[in-house]
């Protein structure tokens, strides 16, 4: 929050001069594992830090400005929506910001987690029902 605020210059409640953002506070995006994330539309950010936090919305700012100058793009289309062919894996918070959208020379980062992560699988690797469960058909060895 704390990077957010000090970047677009408002507070929780309040909108950009510009319009482009409305910072609003919510108690539960329901994705807890992936935490700290935020949501911009219908998109979910994950494992953001504060830097990356920055970046992506530098990011949309940008995208906006060239959705803005360009009489080509319609509303609802180009720089900010569609499939992207040019979509890479990264997994360098801070200078690649996870995985990147390329539209028309603007990179936006693609919603999802900001670490490189594919889904909320634990970045430390698998570390729980490691062995095989024991029940009624699997009888336990220190018994």
């Amino acid at each position: 929050m704390k990077a957010i605020e000090s970047h677009l210059g408002i507070h929780a409640g309040e909108t950009t001069a510009d319009g482009l953002f409305t910072f609003v506070e919510v108690e539960c995006l329901g994705a807890c594992v992936n935490a700290p994330m935020v949501q911009i539309n219908d998109d979910y950010y994950e494992d953001l830090t504060p830097e990356s936090t920055v970046k992506l919305l530098t990011a949309l700012q940008e995208a906006a400005k060239h959705v803005a100058s360009s009489p080509d793009v319609e509303a609802g289309k180009g720089a900010l929506t569609g499939d992207d062919k040019n979509v890479k894996s990264g997994r360098d918070v801070g200078k690649d910001s996870g995985k990147m959208h390329n539209k028309g020379g603007v990179k936006i980062p693609a919603p999802g987690p900001m670490s490189g992560r594919k889904t909320c699988e634990n970045s430390a690797g698998l570390t729980s029902l490691t062995s095989e469960m024991w029940g009624p058909e699997v009888f336990r060895k220190d018994l």
